[in-house]
């Protein structure tokens, strides 16, 4: 008798469908904000330097997890406000 249960089915895939592109797109986003600033070290070798001193690996890294949380945040949004439409002008 409980009408959510069907929906809560069916909203699952779609979230996780869209969850990787939103991923992705927000670890492109951190990248090129962190990335803005780096620069070769050294003349000689592949190490280089990004904003705040992290190497391009850290800032890879920190870039993803703060993409992740980012990723988090917005799934919470998505879910609240679709609940929040579904309910209907209260």
């Amino acid at each position: 008798m409980n009408p959510a249960a069907g929906r809560s089915k069916s909203l699952t895939p779609a979230l996780l469908l869209g969850a990787v592109p939103l991923l992705l797109a927000n670890w492109f986003a951190v990248v090129a904000i962190l990335g803005r600033n780096c620069v070769l070290s050294y003349d000689g070798g592949n190490i280089t330097e990004c904003g705040g001193g992290l190497s391009e690996e850290q800032m890879s890294a920190v870039s993803g997890l703060i993409a992740l949380a980012m990723l988090v945040i917005q799934t919470a949004l998505i879910v609240l406000v679709s609940r929040r439409v579904r309910s209907g002008p209260q």
